[in-house]
């Protein structure tokens, strides 16, 4: 069922609500939901529907959603697996919009729950009524008091979360409860995603005038491709954050390329959210705090960060904590150091960070002298309050208090004067205090945890970035060019898995891309010729289409001369029979040495989740050992190509070492660029590795290729859901 079929509004804002199930036993879920929802102010109608009882809790109770005489909107069926089809079947004459599918015993259950989730999204399709999970925990609409969870505390606030498992939306829902400042809008359990998915709630959420930022923890989208494309448009108006599961080496898959062993699910994640403005974080103790800083603090326009302490200890974890996610701790002006200096004891550092050294023992008003002159620096793009504020009266003496509500109040207009990031890190932010109360009311973010303040700021430069760099990226569109499909391959592709190099280089050097000169040879003699016509020594490397890793087959060999090449020949051909007697053996190609520049690679692989992600690093026979790899989603723009270049670790390299020229980086540019196009022209293409390109001030040389194909086609002119994963929505 296409995107907005059925009005989304409808469902998450329902003015009427069936429970379907309904019980008069108190311990069921059947009763339990009609409570809630009367106890938690819910006024909309409320329907009972259950075949065997006139009246629960007052309501009157319908034997059938057919039966009901009122529009409804939402059903939540509490109905055990099996009975939800006849479920279905009986909303075909009536105008519901959606349906909350509570049971197990799904997809995540296997083939025969696979069957019948098959089932029941057909007869929604055909109905409809779109569907939330099945195997999920339910929905709540919080500041409409509509709760089809039944979780206790769940505090109103700005924040729509998105969530594949209902214990970690209660702890979620449970921290919350403890922090003040930190609340909800809507939650959906999106469970199995067998309809409704994780990117047709964006919209929704990005127009709702009570949400503020999206907070997502997912295990596995059944169409990220999808869910790319839609943050894309709701990021920069919307914050996301996403907290993605399954980040160990134990959930990388296993394929024949470089670039497919390299392919890690959080690697690839990570980066391809970035790509579409999505803030990622690796720990759920980050997820709420840095989703409530992006919902209320302004973007920070760099990532330098200043640290105000009243201690030494606190200085220095706040320093090192930022460094870690290389934001930088810049030197601040000696203007602001000598207004530091007049407001603070000479034991003070005022080099940043700053530590008060017991300046604001005796009045914390000091704090704001101190950040007035910090956030006034040109060097400055946000400020981290770090150590005791807020707790003095606690510490020290309660007529602090009103001291540091007043300075609270300060601080928080100057922030907004300046239109500066202030993320306050307070040992005493478990108290609750007035001076916090304060700073949360004007959207000020008070934090416990030094790595977690560390985090919000990180993720208020990255999100910066990404909002400016919105229009430059990917749309993550794939148009299908039929008329640039490359003949070569097209040739190749009946029931091929797998291309040889000299096919591979055929391939590319057809369209166009700069691949090193090439000749197969199929003799000895052959190979004598090809290398006398290199006039230089070359490389011979033995060419089937089973070997794919020519090294370990000991199918390459180096600097060979016109006077060696006849016995090479033979030597290669003995050595790839005697490491795979049943390979077919094509030759062996006979290429120009190149021994000059920094060795690269460049691939793309048919991610589950994602479509065609293309991989650019380090490369050469260290590639796997090193890990130096950045991805990107197809189709690539200039902007995300040269993204991919600075993202990796290895800048030195790139910008030439001891004597060294710098690479030509728009010739590699370039090349990302042609690597997407040519993918995306040829659905055939699963896997791409190119291992060496040689990059020089000159331009770039692909020295081998190594092409995987799909007879049928799945690297797609648009990525469609081809895994759904089961989750345990609990």
């Amino acid at each position: 069922m296409p995107d907005g079929s059925t009005d989304i509004d409808r469902i998450m804002n329902p003015t009427s609500v069936a429970v379907v199930g309904a019980s008069t036993d108190e311990t069921k879920r059947g009763y339990q939901a009609i409570e809630t929802l009367q106890v938690g102010g819910y006024e909309g109608e409320i329907y009972p529907v259950n075949p065997s009882t006139d009246e629960i809790r007052g309501l009157d109770v319908y034997p059938t959603v057919s039966s009901i005489p009122g529009r409804v909107d939402l059903a939540l069926i509490v109905t055990p697996a099996p009975v939800v089809p006849q479920i279905l079947e009986d909303c075909a004459d009536t105008d519901i919009a959606g349906a909350v599918v509570v049971a197990v015993g799904f997809s995540e259950a296997g083939a025969d729950g696979r069957k019948l989730e098959d089932e029941i999204v057909s007869l929604a399709r055909e109905h409809g009524v779109r569907l939330i999970g099945p195997n999920t925990s339910g929905m709540i609409n919080v500041h409409e008091g509509l709760n089809l969870v039944g979780a206790d505390t769940v505090p109103e606030g700005n924040l729509a979360l998105l969530c594949q498992s209902g214990n970690m939306a209660i702890s979620l829902f449970t921290e919350a409860a403890t922090r003040e400042g930190v609340g909800f809008s809507h939650y959906v359990g999106v469970g199995n995603e067998a309809d409704l998915q994780f990117h047709e709630y964006l919209t929704f959420f990005d127009a709702d005038p009570k949400t503020d930022a999206v907070v997502c923890y997912v295990e596995g989208m059944s169409d990220g491709r999808a869910f790319l494309k839609a943050a894309r448009e709701v990021a920069t108006d919307t914050p996301i954050v996403v907290l993605k599961s399954g980040r160990s080496d134990v959930g990388k898959r296993s394929a024949s390329s470089h670039t497919g062993s390299m392919a890690g699910d959080a690697a690839v994640t990570d980066a391809v959210l970035e790509q579409a403005g999505v803030v990622s974080v690796s720990r759920s103790d980050e997820l709420l705090s840095v989703a409530n800083a992006l919902s209320s603090l302004p973007i920070a326009d760099g990532d330098s960060i200043a640290v105000l302490a009243d201690g030494g200890g606190h200085a220095t974890l706040a320093a090192d904590a930022l460094d870690e996610r290389d934001l930088s701790i810049p030197k601040l002006t000696e203007e602001t150091q000598d207004r530091l200096r007049d407001a603070l004891p000479d034991a003070a550092s005022v080099v940043n960070p700053v530590d008060v050294a017991g300046g604001t023992d005796d009045d914390q008003s000091v704090f704001v002298d101190c950040a007035e002159a910090i956030v006034a620096d040109p060097n400055v793009d946000a400020l981290m309050l770090s150590g005791l504020f807020g707790g003095y009266g606690i510490r020290f003496a309660e007529q602090y208090t009103d001291v540091e509500i007043e300075a609270a109040r300060d601080l928080a207009d100057l922030a907004a004067a300046h239109d500066t990031p202030l993320v306050v890190q307070s040992a005493y932010e478990g108290f609750d205090t007035e001076p916090h109360e304060v700073l949360r009311e004007d959207g000020i973010p008070v934090v416990e945890s030094l790595d977690v303040a560390a985090a919000s700021l990180d993720a208020l430069v990255a999100y910066g970035e990404r909002v400016a760099a919105a229009d430059e990226s990917s749309d993550f569109q794939l148009v299908s060019r039929d008329d640039t499909a490359n003949p070569t391959i097209d040739s190749l592709a009946d029931n091929r898995t797998q291309l040889s190099e000299f096919e591979s280089k055929q391939a590319l050097d057809a369209a166009g891309l700069p691949v090193t000169p090439f000749e197969l040879a199929t003799s000895s003699v052959e190979a004598r010729n090809a290398v006398t016509a290199c006039d230089g020594p070359v490389a011979m490397k033995i060419v089937s289409r089973d070997i794919v890793h020519k090294s370990d087959a000991g199918g390459v060999a180096l600097n060979v001369s016109v006077g060696d090449a006849g016995e090479t020949y033979g030597d290669l051909l003995a050595a790839a029979s005697e490491y795979d007697s049943d390979a077919r053996i094509d030759g062996v190609l006979v290429s120009p040495m190149v021994d000059a520049g920094v060795e690269l690679i460049v691939g793309v692989v048919d991610d589950d989740q994602f479509g065609p992600v293309v991989m650019f690093g380090i490369g050469g026979v260290f590639v796997e050992v090193l890990e130096d790899v950045a991805f990107r989603a197809l189709p690539l723009t200039e902007a995300d190509a040269q993204a991919l270049l600075d993202d990796i670790d290895a800048q030195e390299l790139l910008d030439g070492t001891r004597g060294n020229t710098p690479i030509n980086r728009d010739a590699v540019v370039d090349l990302l660029v042609s690597v997407s196009a040519f993918v995306e022209a040829n659905p055939f293409v699963s896997e791409l590795d190119l291992n060496p390109v040689f990059a020089t001030a000159d331009g770039v040389e692909i020295v081998d290729a190594a092409i995987t194909l799909d007879p049928d086609g799945t690297m797609r002119s648009d990525c469609e859901p081809r895994v759904q994963r089961g989750t345990t929505d609990d």
